[in-house]
């Protein structure tokens, strides 16, 4: 088992008038800025904020040149980073490894300047950028099969518990009430938060409440990649089988782009929203440009097996893989899916001596190796306001590939090959396209070479 948790901070704060002396102190010693010194920052070592604000205190001590034009931004940059991983073997020859993360960051910026009209320091334009990618499981929602007209009951899922989301929403502000629609007011079904929440508790299966609704309070879920060699132990698959490994693995994130603060945004003396935008929804704290949750099998099942024929080592691979990334655009109200499902086989043999019709060149030993791929792309755009789905982009690629490799001596080295690319289209706007590549190809080896 290992862990790490980083957290790292840092403070820019232009205009700062005194000089630095011994460990940082000015020429008087002044206790104000130990705090600072000794690295206090505007967040403790859990992340949580402590209120510290070295520009303000800079201020009541006399310590900032009073430039109405300074143009340099007081800057806070903060981040934390979570990284866990776990290898486990509850039976003999049964490997799964976990992993959790979760990464954090924010870069505040303003203007901390003195305004000559009020004679007073304050803060100007102050904006907040953040980034959160968390690692998550949305396996419940993964095999949902698409109706007629691309429709996805995950999707139906999200529209549907829109109202659940903004009466927890509503319950929270002291300014809103229940409307006749159904909604809270001021939590609308066009409301960024209330979105946001549908989208995260619909395409992660998660239970809606509090906590589940916003990214930023979601729990990171553990991914996880198991691996199983056991088979070849059997008694029975001995004779068979030299090496035999089954394997699975799953990843899922969320990723979180775009997060900054709101300038229009505006609150009571409880912190509930008051301002409003031209939807009579309320305007929130944050405001958000993407988010995405980009879920893989890679692979849902593999296997990897050599069997013993003949002496020789015969190398079969089979994988089945599926992917899918969800977009939910707050610019827009809408969820780009792209769905992916592939399928790999994978084909090998050893020749252990083969003599070409050429006096001169020895017998080699012949590598041969096939491989065959499908995979199967689908790209949905869904209309939250609208409610429709339009399949925008799509594929079936399948591919062929076939190589021989023979030796004809200790540095030169024969290759035969075929390949073969046929692009399908699932869109009247695309055509079909192929592409295919033979021949022979040789490769001299200089290592050694004197």
């Amino acid at each position: 088992i290992s862990a790490t948790y980083n957290l790292t901070d840092g403070t820019l704060l232009p205009g700062y008038n005194q000089e630095s002396r011994i460990l940082g102190f000015n020429p008087n010693f002044d206790l104000g800025m130990s705090g600072f010194i000794l690295g206090k920052q505007r967040y403790n070592v859990w992340g949580r904020e402590t209120n510290y604000n070295i520009a303000e205190t800079s201020r009541d001590n006399g310590w900032l040149v009073q430039n109405e034009r300074l143009n340099k931004q007081y800057t806070n940059t903060h981040s934390k980073n979570l990284n866990f991983r776990a290898t486990l073997e509850p039976v003999k020859d049964l490997s799964i490894e976990l992993t959790v993360l979760r990464t954090f960051s924010e870069n505040q910026n303003e203007f901390f300047r003195w305004n000559p009209s009020v004679s007073i320091f304050e803060s100007q334009s102050k904006v907040a950028i953040s980034t959160l990618t968390y690692s998550n499981v949305s396996i419940n929602s993964a095999f949902s099969a698409l109706g007629n007209g691309y429709k996805s009951s995950v999707f139906s899922s999200l529209l549907e518990i829109r109202k659940e989301v903004s009466e927890i929403l509503g319950k929270q502000n002291g300014n809103s009430s229940l409307l006749n629609s159904g909604y809270y007011d001021g939590y609308g079904g066009t409301q960024q938060e209330v979105i946001l929440g549908a989208f995260i508790t619909s395409y992660t299966q998660r239970t809606i409440n509090e906590n589940n609704i916003n990214p930023i309070k979601n729990l990171p879920l553990p991914n996880w990649s198991v691996n199983y060699n056991g088979l070849k132990n059997f008694k029975f698959m001995k004779k068979h089988l030299k090496n035999f490994v089954l394997r699975h693995s799953y990843s899922s994130t969320v990723s979180i782009s775009g997060m900054q603060s709101n300038l229009t945004a505006q609150f009571d003396d409880n912190g509930d929203a008051t301002a409003r935008d031209l939807n009579s929804n309320f305007i929130a704290e944050n405001q958000i440009q993407n988010v995405a949750i980009s879920e893989r099998f890679s692979p849902l099942i593999g296997m990897d097996a050599t069997w013993n024929i003949k002496g020789q080592g015969l190398t079969t691979k089979f994988e089945y893989k599926k992917d899918r990334s969800a977009t939910l655009s707050l610019n827009n109200n809408q969820v780009t899916e792209i769905l992916g499902d592939e399928w790999v086989i994978g084909i090998g043999y050893k020749f252990a001596k083969v003599k070409l019709p050429i006096e001169k060149i020895p017998a080699s030993p012949v590598n041969l190796r096939f491989d065959c791929s499908f995979r199967d792309n689908l790209t949905v755009i869904r209309k939250v306001v609208e409610n429709t789905n339009q399949a925008t982009a799509g594929q079936q690629v399948l591919s062929i590939k076939a190589s021989g490799d023979y030796n004809m001596s200790r540095y030169l080295t024969l290759t035969v090959y075929y390949e073969q690319t046929i692009n399908t289209p699932k869109i009247a706007t695309s055509y079909p396209t192929g592409n295919i590549a033979a021949g022979i190809r040789l490769r001299f080896n200089l290592a050694g070479v004197q």
